[in-house]
């Protein structure tokens, strides 16, 4: 028995298809499946209709303009990976796709919701100038950083770092179309005479003017370094943080501040340009010889022990760390001096050569624990014996002082106790 089709009143179309012509809607007192398919037909000619209204109220600029933005909209990050892969490459791709999505939404609302809106336009404009002054900036600090800066291998991967002249260059090429920039935008909005241009631009130079105690001395300072090679990325630096000596790698040189990876910790540290160039620092990675980085290890040995059997440990040790771990230069003897002779102990210099400088702090850790080991073999103690001898006999007497002054209160509590009592009759 063939399926019954279901039907509606009239008033159900009425109220869900109220924007269908009332012909479709008055051929029956019930509409039927074929009527029902004649309202989406006219439904789907309405769209069409409409979009096609769009289109024709656009102008062929304006849809070039939106394609245009929106084929720059998807290749935004690939596009500032491949001018400049660095950290920033996520905050520029974010900014240039929020240019380009305004720029599309202005166009749309210019022909839909606002039409033939002259500021609407003005700021379309805006907005595009702004757009491509941000691109051509970095396309031709990309060129200037190929050009002039120096070229970097590091774990088999390629990269560029700034110079001196890179990146003078590009902070002049980054003012010069920042300028263009401002008074294009001005002579789009309409400030069009001289003195109406110029005091837009003498209040954006007042405002730098007041602010440039904040970032002025940065930038001189980065220059500085880079012109003078203070400091260069990949460099390890021994400098002082708040009081604290502090052993880092220099990761990247910007424009107001130097980031630094500390190699102790193993965090990044962020340094003003001006605050890294005033403080002193020591540049581990220039070294003053061929051999490589001369480092030094101190212990304090017992007098007992002669310069024969000490020379002889610290040798052993050394031939295990030789033999087990690449460390240090092994063509060069490690040179074993007394360095102090204090009151209770020798001061024993160990000096050796690096080139991995990297690694500073753990080939330190590496060399010390194959002394202990070897010393702990030898019956050769590296601490202090007096010092060790003065602790017990601190602690000694402490405990004996406690003692001393707890008899002595007791005797004075009962003295107390016997004088509160009442004479006996």
């Amino acid at each position: 028995m063939p399926k019954k089709q279901k039907t509606h009143t009239k008033a159900y179309y009425l109220s869900k298809y109220s924007y269908l012509p009332a012909k479709l809607l008055d051929k029956k007192s019930d509409i039927n499946i074929q009527t029902l398919s004649e309202c989406f037909d006219y439904n789907n000619i309405i769209m069409t209709e409409f979009m096609i209204n769009i289109i024709n109220k656009h102008g062929s600029l304006d849809l070039f303009t939106i394609g245009v933005s929106f084929l720059l909209f998807i290749a935004a990050k690939p596009i500032c990976r491949w001018l400049d892969d660095n950290s920033t490459v996520n905050n520029r791709a974010s900014m240039m796709r929020m240019l380009n999505l305004a720029v599309i939404v202005a166009i749309i609302s210019r022909a839909v919701i606002l039409e033939n809106n002259t500021w609407l336009l003005k700021i379309t404009q805006v907005l595009i100038a702004l757009y491509f002054a941000m691109l051509f900036t970095q396309i031709i600090n990309f060129f200037v950083r190929k050009r002039f800066g120096k070229v970097r291998i590091t774990k088999g991967s390629t990269s560029i770092a700034d110079t001196y002249s890179s990146r003078g260059l590009s902070i002049f090429v980054t003012v010069v179309i920042t300028i263009i920039a401002l008074v294009s935008c001005l002579r789009i909005l309409g400030f069009d005479s001289v003195l109406e241009a110029g005091g837009a631009l003498g209040i954006i130079g007042l405002f730098l003017a007041m602010t440039q105690a904040s970032w002025a001395p940065d930038i001189i300072s980065g220059l500085i370094i880079l012109n003078s090679r203070l400091c260069e990325e990949g460099d390890v630096i021994q400098l002082n943080m708040d009081g604290k000596p502090v052993t880092a790698s220099i990761f990247r040189t910007k424009l107001f501040h130097t980031e630094c990876l500390d190699l102790a910790n193993n965090h990044r540290l962020m340094i003003r340009n001006a605050k890294l160039r005033d403080q002193g620092l020591q540049n581990l990675s220039r070294f003053a010889s061929a051999k490589g980085l001369r480092e030094v290890l101190y212990f304090n040995i017992d007098y007992q022990h002669t310069e024969d059997e000490i020379s002889k440990m610290i040798k052993r040790a050394f031939e295990k760390v030789d033999h087990v771990e690449n460390v240090r230069e092994e063509q060069y003897d490690p040179e074993i001096i007394v360095y102090e002779t204090g009151d209770y102990a020798v001061t024993w210099a160990i000096f050796y050569y690096i080139k991995d400088v990297k690694r500073l702090l753990s080939i330190k850790h590496i060399i010390r624990s194959y002394i202990l080991k070897e010393s702990t073999a030898c019956g050769i103690s590296l601490s202090t014996p007096i010092l060790q001898n003065n602790m017990v006999e601190l602690a000694s007497k402490k405990m004996f002082t406690k003692q001393v002054t707890g008899q002595s209160i007791g005797g004075q509590t009962k003295d107390i106790l016997k004088s509160q009592q009442p004479a006996e009759k």
